[in-house]
């Protein structure tokens, strides 16, 4: 059971996050917007959520992205607001810095245009890191994005993959995010950041062996979860059947039961990532006991995080006319 410790700081907070908790999508509200015959018909079901002064106002369906964009500044700023540790807010947004790296080296190193573009969430402003590039000079960055940026490059010198490049990226991001973690001294943070890579490698382990693709597993894997790198090495020759087997004595041994049967039956991993967003979701409900702190101001985001990818889930398939069972199939759990 995960240790809380509470914080009188965030009363507040923690008062002000009850309130908006319940404009969080309902399964009742989630199970509409499936069953709903179109875009505008979902839409609908916005009303008296967090959402319906954003996404709920959406006229022109294929432009969801931006409107999606726009809730995500919503939340940012919020977070401003109600989080007072430095180094809580700096790990929900230096994902953004690392993405950032990726585009803007792949661009460096790459004859190809690429569609990805760079992320305004980040810890770093994105004319910063535009300059940066462009004029080779990385010294106004801060240390960790210098690091990587010279990490990566060596690698890429050697290794000449951007594949391979990106894996190293993905591992020194989980190093920040870890060390991060740590520097809060929060338990449930520490614990969430080491889950997050634990599901990570699970699902790094069955996709290459379902794919049986040549990527180096120990390339791929990342440091510092709950189940050692070794862990999964060890499972490298095993079916995909017998996986389960081995995290009997966890907590993921349902999620790889329910998943791996799915991924053998119908070849999907929408299944699999379901119960792994599942998981999560169901980590963060334990903050519902917690009378002060900055845990259920954390659950909060990343419950609305999740909210908005269950919505474009939904918009994506009222657009391209997916069927609701296999809309439903997809769609993990809210906070509510």
């Amino acid at each position: 059971m995960v240790e809380f410790k509470s914080d009188i700081r965030y009363a507040y907070s923690t008062g002000r996050i009850r309130v908006l908790e319940t404009q969080l999508l309902s399964p009742l509200k989630v199970e509409k917007m499936i069953e709903s015959p179109s875009v505008s018909d979902a839409l609908i079901y916005l009303e008296d959520t967090a959402y319906d002064d954003t996404i709920g106002e959406l006229k022109e369906p294929e432009k969801y992205n931006e409107l999606v964009t726009q809730d995500k500044h919503i939340s940012f700023d919020l977070m401003e607001h109600l989080i007072y540790d430095f180094e809580v807010k700096q790990l929900f947004r230096i994902q953004f810095d690392f993405h950032n790296i990726k585009v803007s080296l792949k661009k460096r190193l790459s004859e190809k245009e690429t569609s990805d573009i760079l992320s305004n969430f980040g810890t770093v402003p994105v004319t910063d890191v535009k300059t940066a590039f462009e004029t080779e000079n990385f010294n106004a960055l801060p240390d960790f994005m210098r690091e990587t940026i010279g990490e990566a490059l060596a690698h890429h010198y050697i290794k000449k993959s951007l594949k391979s490049m990106e894996f190293l990226i993905d591992k020194l991001e989980y190093k920040h995010h870890l060390l991060l973690s740590q520097k809060t001294r929060i338990p449930f943070l520490i614990d969430y950041i080491k889950m997050k890579i634990d599901l990570i490698n699970i699902s790094t382990l069955l996709r290459i062996k379902y794919f049986d693709t040549e990527d180096n597993i120990e390339d791929v894997l990342i440091d510092g979860g709950n189940l050692s790198t070794s862990f999964f090495l060890l499972l490298t020759g095993e079916s995909l059947e017998m996986l389960p087997s081995f995290f009997r004595n966890n907590p993921y041994y349902s999620l790889l039961e329910v998943g791996i049967k799915k991924i053998i039956e119908k070849g999907s991993f929408s299944a699999f990532d379901r119960e792994c967003e599942n998981f999560i979701m169901r980590y963060m409900k334990l903050t519902r006991y917690v009378t002060f702190g900055v845990e259920p101001v954390v659950a909060y985001f990343v419950s609305r995080e999740q909210d908005i990818n269950i919505l474009k889930m939904i918009l994506v398939g009222k657009i391209n006319e997916i069927p609701t069972e296999e809309m439903r199939e997809r769609i993990p759990i809210t906070f509510n």
